[in-house]
């Protein structure tokens, strides 16, 4: 072992003792519950049934079961290892340090965007009855400069309420947790008992726009973003009374209740919608049937609010005043604990050695305190870029549910490094299970659509000079000046060919193409684009494997050159996705165009994700940090792997 990792490991497990041990099994249950009650519920029926009509019910439907098998593998590896900042610990344990740096990276994009999206839904349902906050630009509901004002206004309130510990945070959010499972519940069975037009479900069609919509309205109107809680109970696992049961128990349970939430509060959206009304009150008529047409009504200001209002029903009404504190609170509950989480992705990527130790500093309550300062600024920056919620939740879907992955391959990995550990919840069949939990997070990140997948795995890749620069030297023992020089140039290829060959040579000229009449045919089309595309993943491979593998040369141990072997999956899964996504239905070329039809596309997206789930779960090494973390459970696990 690199003595580098030895520091990292020993100090890792020295500073999770000193975390405060405070939550129970409904404290769990309502940190699950309350992260995935937040916005979701506000927006995400609006935007899901105006991408797929009626039958954005399937669309939930379906989020809940692929979710749910995710759910099930991380809760029987969080009963086995609970550590706080788990899902960026985890790839640690099974694949080191290079698998470990690249899923931590994506988390942490997506992570740090949570807080400032549940902070910008609370200001857009304000926006209904306080001017100003926000406006439209190209049918989108976007931030004013005061609106982002207020929402840091209410990103400084979530840092202040984690700052003073898990313990105040915890009790603060179960019971708060209350409040949130009751307003909407009560809300739907007032619209379905008072406010339901059963025809609706059937106006023009139950599936108006097809059957693909069901699948990419997942990760693309806020499904996926909604689901995303159910890793709170993991995050926060560290500081449980009794991790081991609370934590796979909590998260479960957290999780059906909420799934079962969103598909009635669907329903209810869909039966309420009065065609009319709605347009009287949005001052343009909208044809009933025009679902698409609802994101650019009244309703776009607060979906569930708008819709009591206009009924006219003096109770319906009359609740429609708790909606408008619950736009507050419910948004704000799920922000104060993203806030926390990304505190503890910032700690657990520390405590793995891709950040300096100051990020695992606690305070007097026992908190990461700089972790929590930085998850609180550069979380406010995310309120310039992505001012849209329906924007920010598409990329938090998708970069979240990429790391997701990890899930199914660690259970089968972990099964194999640690037999004998303690499973509070150990599943049958590991392999069948893992490999539906890899591709269900394949498949969500797949249905993101081209249009956001490109970006997303550019901003992935640019962490990856990050390791060159700090994880390598530090932990594994690389040379730091060439680390640097690879990095910079790392940063460059990538920046010129992403803008030149994806942003302009393919997304703006697709576009351009498609506002000509007639619009080109296919293959015009595709002559001039597709060179950009094989071009950019020609470029950014070599540089990728041949930057890696030069530094892989210059590390002194076979272990520390065993854990970049074990991380190329990763590498292999970015690359093989978008490539998916560029032949799909889904991709550059819609709707108009595809080089691969749909169900057809889909299929070969299951193909491809179980070739690579096989791949990852063969890669999985036995970690130094998985030895130290199963020593201090009191668990040699070294005998295991010597028989």
């Amino acid at each position: 072992m690199f003595l580098g990792e030895e520091k990292y490991i020993n100090r890792a497990e020295e500073t999770d003792k000193q975390l405060r041990k405070a939550l129970n099994f409904w404290d769990i249950t309502y940190l699950v519950v309350g992260a995935m009650i937040g916005s979701g519920w506000l927006f995400g029926a609006l935007y899901a049934s105006s991408v797929v009509g009626p039958g954005s019910i399937l669309s939930w439907i379906v989020a809940g079961v692929l979710m749910f098998f995710i759910a099930l593998v991380f809760a029987e590896i969080s009963g086995m290892i609970p550590k706080t900042g788990s899902i960026v610990r985890y790839p640690q344990y099974s694949h080191g340090s290079f698998a470990s740096f690249i899923l931590a990276w994506s988390y942490l994009l997506s992570a740090i965007t949570v807080a400032p999206a549940e902070a910008e839904a609370v200001i857009t349902y304000m926006s209904s009855y306080v001017p100003g906050l926000t406006t439209t630009v190209s049918g989108l509901t976007v931030l004013t400069g005061l609106g982002i004002i207020v929402a840091f206004i209410f990103l400084t309130f979530f840092f202040l309420l984690n700052y003073y510990g898990v313990h105040v945070m915890g009790k603060t959010n179960t019971g708060v947790g209350w409040w949130k499972l009751l307003v909407p519940l009560i809300t739907i069975i007032l619209l379905i008992s008072l406010f339901f037009h059963p025809k609706n479900f059937a106006t023009p069609s139950f599936l108006p726009y097809g059957s693909s919509p069901i699948l990419f309205a997942i990760p693309t109107t806020g499904i996926a973003f909604a689901y995303l809680g159910f890793r709170q109970g993991l995050e926060y696992a560290g500081e449980a009374k009794n991790p081991k049961r609370d934590v796979p128990l909590g998260t479960i349970l957290g999780f059906i209740i909420v799934v079962a939430i969103y598909v009635l509060l669907q329903v209810a959206f869909i039966g309420g919608v009065d065609w009319g009304k709605v347009s009287t009150a949005s001052g343009v008529t909208i044809a009933p049937g025009n679902w698409t047409g609802l994101s650019s009504s009244v309703l776009a200001n607060g979906p569930f609010y708008e819709i009591l209002k206009i009924s006219a029903i003096p109770i319906l009404v009359g609740w429609g005043i708790f909606l408008l504190i619950d736009a507050i609170v419910s948004p704000s509950g799920t922000g104060w604990i993203y806030e926390g989480t990304t505190t503890r992705v910032f700690y657990g990527m520390a405590a793995d050695g891709h950040l300096p130790d100051l990020f695992l500093k606690l305070n007097k309550h026992k908190i990461p305190i700089f972790s929590l300062i930085a998850s609180w600024l550069i979380g406010a920056l995310f309120l310039l870029p992505y001012p849209a919620w329906v924007k920010i939740a598409g990329f938090i879907s998708s970069t979240t549910v990429f790391t997701y992955m990890i899930s199914g391959s660690a259970l089968v990995v972990l099964r194999k490094t640690a037999p004998n550990a303690h499973r509070p919840l150990k599943l049958p069949v590991p392999w069948i299970l893992g490999g539906i939990a890899f591709i269900a997070s394949f498949l969500i990140v797949y249905w993101s659509t081209f249009s956001i997948l490109w970006g997303v795995d550019a901003l992935i890749l640019a962490g990856i000079p990050i390791f060159y620069i700090y994880t390598m030297p530090k932990r594994l023992g690389s040379n730091l000046t060439l680390g640097i020089v690879l990095g910079v140039i790392y940063w460059i290829t990538l920046a010129v060919t992403t803008i030149y060959f994806l942003d302009y040579g393919i997304v703006a000229k697709v576009a351009s193409y498609y506002t000509m009449e007639p619009i080109p045919s296919f293959s015009v089309i595709l002559s001039h684009t597709a060179p950009n595309f094989v071009l950019w993943v020609v470029i950014n491979v070599i540089t990728t494997v041949l930057f890696t593998y030069i530094l892989y040369r210059g590390l002194p141990t076979a272990y520390s050159k065993s854990q970049i072997k074990a991380g190329f999956w990763v590498i292999a899964t970015i690359f093989a996705g978008l490539i998916v996504s560029y032949l799909s239905s889904l991709g550059p070329y819609m709707p108009n165009y595809s080089i691969i039809p749909y169900p057809w596309d889909t299929v070969l997206a299951v193909v491809v994700a179980a070739v690579l789930f096989v791949y990852s779960a063969l890669s999985g090494i036995l970690t130094d940090d998985l030895v130290a973390v199963m020593k201090g459970l009191g668990i040699d696990i070294t005998k295991d792997n010597n028989k």
